[in-house]
């Protein structure tokens, strides 16, 4: 029977879930009382996300064995990965009943109260799981994250090298360092150890066979496919290096998302596609790889070249369309992200905070998705102009003459502000704190990604009255 469990395990680490999910199955019909098949089954079914085939296994655990914690710490991480995180507590906390000394139940509570916002308490919850295993590499990870978002870099990068002096290949906690020696200015090992992403899940390196450009030296006349990643933003952010690689002799391709690829292609005097599968290159870069392959540092940050503009056509369209003031101020404004993106909390001011503009202020709301409590606002302020459901808004084309049109933009840490500021529009940022490390912290100089971007930063996490409050006396002495 051990020796079936340990094909089954073979398996599962092979990533065979199908066929491991199979032999535990049978090992349990054979023998109903074999609990390790059990805490196997269901880490099988977990990582296929099966959660309910999960769950139902958990609990007839916990039937069979309630002397044991085990099945109640599954249960408890199903609930986690269901988002039910007070449920997932309840389970937990009933294991460390069972079990003071487990440490993965310890470490999972800090987890869990971290997704709560509970920062304080799930660090003392993962220090004690510490003191029980000092080897677990995974709790000391999770405390880097959480010290994160409390800005403490300093005990983030003790977490972090904790993580790698036990593992040094755990990239997660590699691409950790990398962004706070980022947010710290340390750009050029910063951006080498930023090369780690291509390790961790979610980020995919997408054109395997064609060489990695690392060199600036001898590109003249080589065909270069540059490509974007991750979001619209960091697309615009660092596409000012294509025009340091057009004016170094390279033959550039520009592979970007197809919202931008009209847009871009009026902006760049080289060829930009939204899909360069089929053609030849010398070499290939992701964008936010060009930094580093530049040997970029906090004083040799290229500036903008040529502002981006919009199409003459569309921001005459937008113009009628807008029914623009003469007699106020038109502000164009984001108040939230991506709600999928892993940091959305700090990308989120309530449309509420910007009561006080109406007054001086035509506002327009330059977002596709909001939130419900700030959908209910609108209804009650019918004079806030939401451009979400505009079908005539349809690309980075519209976007960039509604831009246009704004007498000022005003947005959290979106594609938006990159978008406004590489117009050369006047652009506010509402930064969280902590926030993005393209933005350093406060106590570090600003780097100088754009000229005319006015960053006003949260003295308290969480806590944007401070930052509304500037915005309102900078705005006013516009008007002024």
């Amino acid at each position: 029977m051990n020796d079936t469990l340990k094909k089954g395990i073979e398996e599962f680490s092979k990533r065979n879930f199908l066929v491991a999910e199979k032999i535990f199955i049978n090992l349990i019909r054979n023998n109903p009382l074999f609990f390790p098949a059990y805490s196997s089954l269901i880490q099988t079914f977990i990582s296929q996300d099966k959660l309910e085939e999960a769950l139902k296994y958990s609990e007839k655990l916990y039937k069979l064995d309630k002397n044991n914690e085990r099945g109640l710490f599954f249960i408890g991480i199903i609930k986690f990965k269901k988002k039910k995180y007070n449920e997932a507590l309840i389970n937990f906390s009933n294991a460390l009943t069972i079990n003071p000394k487990n440490h993965m139940v310890l470490m999972n509570i800090g987890i869990t109260y971290y997704r709560l916002g509970e920062n304080k308490i799930a660090i003392k919850n993962i220090r004690e799981s510490v003191l029980l295993n000092d080897k677990n590499e995974a709790a000391y990870y999770n405390l880097g994250v959480i010290y994160e978002d409390e800005d403490d870099l300093d005990m983030a990068m003790e977490a972090y090298n904790k993580v790698i002096s036990l593992n040094p290949k755990h990239h997660d906690a590699l691409h950790g360092v990398a962004q706070i020696q980022l947010t710290r200015l340390d750009y050029i090992n910063g951006f080498k150890n930023y090369e780690v992403r291509w390790y961790i899940k979610g980020f995919e390196y997408r054109h395997g066979l064609i060489n990695r450009l690392s060199s600036i030296n001898n590109i003249s006349g080589k065909k270069i496919l540059v490509w974007s990643e991750q979001g619209f933003g960091d697309t615009i952010q660092f596409s000012r290096y294509i025009n340091k690689l057009v004016d170094a002799g390279a033959k550039v391709t520009f592979e970007v998302q197809s919202p931008l690829l009209t847009f871009f292609k009026r902006q760049f005097s080289c060829n930009v596609t939204n899909n360069a599968g089929g053609e030849e290159f010398d070499f290939q870069c992701p964008t936010m790889s060009l930094p580093y392959v530049f040997g970029t540092d906090n004083k040799n940050i290229p500036h903008i070249q040529k502002y981006f503009d919009c199409d003459i056509k569309k921001y005459n369209f937008w113009k009628s369309r807008l029914s623009l003031s003469n007699n106020k101020l038109n502000l164009g404004i984001s108040i939230s992200g991506n709600r999928n993106h892993i940091k959305d909390k700090r990308r989120r001011v309530n449309l509420d905070n910007f009561l006080n503009l109406i007054d001086f202020c035509n506002i327009y709301i330059i977002q596709k998705d909001l939130y419900e409590n700030d959908k209910e606002f609108l209804k009650k302020n019918t004079n806030i102009k939401y451009l979400g459901n505009d079908k005539e808004w349809i690309d980075f084309e519209d976007t960039s003459a509604i831009v246009k049109n704004m007498d000022a933009i005003v947005s959290v840490d979106t594609s938006l502000i990159h978008l406004s500021a590489s117009m050369n529009q006047t652009t506010y940022l509402l930064l969280s704190k902590p926030a993005d490390w393209r933005w350093s912290k406060e106590g570090f100089e600003l780097p100088v990604w754009y000229k005319n971007l006015r960053i006003i930063r949260q003295k308290d996490k969480g806590l944007w009255e401070n930052v509304i409050n500037k915005l309102n006396l900078e705005i006013k002495q516009m008007i002024n």
